[in-house]
């Protein structure tokens, strides 16, 4: 048993190791909590959910619905895709006196707040003009096709997360206004029985798992030189559209999961061999880790360049320190089989293998309570 307490020969190999050990675990922490990334200035922007508290006018109301036939050109890495489909809008008489004072057409105050490249953006309208109800309201529609941005992507579940795509419509006339009244007054009210969505909506790689509208209150953080505005920021209406993705969770697990999970066995089973085999045993752990490097830079690529670790980055950065103490213990274990004298090594062989199939069981036990509060943390601060 005396050959089992460290020596000196061990501290020269243990002290270094477990000095970066330390400090890399360290490193990670701070990483974690964004000590080294410099602060993301906040916008004075705010979208607000509107909440039904008090009645509104249905006189200031403007109906929105909207139908997305097509979502294509998926770009990840510039958070872009392309969509085209049909929105139309209803207004009441009174509304329709204000934009006539001010001689707005539906093109003009209606604004896709997402949309980019006015170059390639097509808006045509379905009647030369809005067309009056027997009710007295009017109507107007219009086909649309263009580029839009995705302002909120995040990767923090990948490969399991959550892709949420959105048209976004709001109430837009940020010219100087004469009057009291502004377009600013009236709000949208989504009509969430006609929206929906259609059968070119599928994206490649991701399944379409639903399709929402909600009402939003836009705060921008300035007032734009209005001068009746006075210092008070602009408040408008906004509706938004949101189809929503999913990668598979079959495809994550086989192709990011599967060769990784059979590389950490590998690895976890190699204590399984006589320590007398040292020579087998501490070739598993270099080898293990050269092929998990190249596993981690094949996703990698998938992925756009972010300021955050991800899931599977978690998980991979789990599986480099046990390989990283699987190797300590290889090494220990050589060195102190290559001391002993010839007498006494079968006895320190049968000692050492016990040791591993100890450490058989702890490091799977760290590992899978790592991971799993990984995914909650992850779920808590970024559902």
């Amino acid at each position: 048993m005396n050959h089992l307490k460290l020596n000196k020969s061990d501290y020269y190999v243990i002290v270094p190791f477990a000095t970066v050990l330390i400090l890399t675990i360290i490193l990670m922490v701070l990483i974690q909590l964004n000590y080294f990334d410099a602060h993301k200035i906040q916008s004075k922007d705010q979208i607000i959910s509107v909440v039904a508290t008090s009645p509104r006018s249905p006189d200031s109301s403007i109906q929105i619905g909207s139908y997305i036939d097509n979502i294509y050109n998926l770009s990840i890495d510039n958070k872009t895709f392309d969509a085209n489909g049909w929105v139309w809008v209803t207004w009441s008489e009174k509304a329709e006196e204000f934009f006539q004072s001010r001689k707005l057409t539906p093109d003009k105050w209606l604004n896709f707040a997402n949309q980019i490249d006015n170059w390639d953006f097509k808006l045509e309208q379905f009647h030369d003009d809005p067309i009056k109800l027997k009710n007295g309201h009017y109507r107007q529609g219009f086909k649309f096709s263009g580029h839009f941005y995705i302002n909120d992507i995040s990767f923090y579940k990948f490969p399991f997360e959550t892709l949420k795509i959105p048209v976004i419509f709001e109430l837009t006339d940020l010219n100087e206004i004469k009057t009291d009244k502004s377009i600013h007054d009236l709000y949208l009210e989504p009509d969430q029985l006609a929206s929906g969505i259609g059968n070119y909506i599928d994206l490649t790689g991701y399944n379409t798992i639903a399709f929402n509208v909600f009402s939003k209150t836009h705060v921008y953080g300035s007032s734009f030189g209005s001068t009746i505005m006075e210092t008070k920021p602009i408040s408008t209406s906004q509706v938004i559209f949101q189809t929503t993705y999913k990668q598979s969770v079959n495809s994550g697990l086989l192709s990011q999961f599967l060769p990784l999970t059979i590389v950490m066995l590998l690895v976890l089973l190699s204590p399984t061999l006589s320590s007398s085999l040292w020579d087998v045993r501490l070739g598993v752990p270099p080898t293990a880790l050269l092929t998990l490097i190249f596993l981690q830079q094949g996703y990698r690529e998938k992925l756009p360049d972010i300021a955050y670790i991800t899931f599977i980055d978690s998980v991979y950065n789990c599986c480099y320190f046990a390989i990283l103490i699987t190797f300590i213990l290889f090494l220990w274990g050589s060195n102190k089989i290559n001391l002993a004298p010839e007498s006494e090594k079968a006895l320190l062989i049968d000692k050492i293998d016990l040791i591993d199939k100890r450490f058989q069981l702890f490091i799977p036990t760290i590992m899978i309570a790592i991971i799993v509060l990984t995914w909650i943390k992850i779920n808590y601060f970024h559902p």
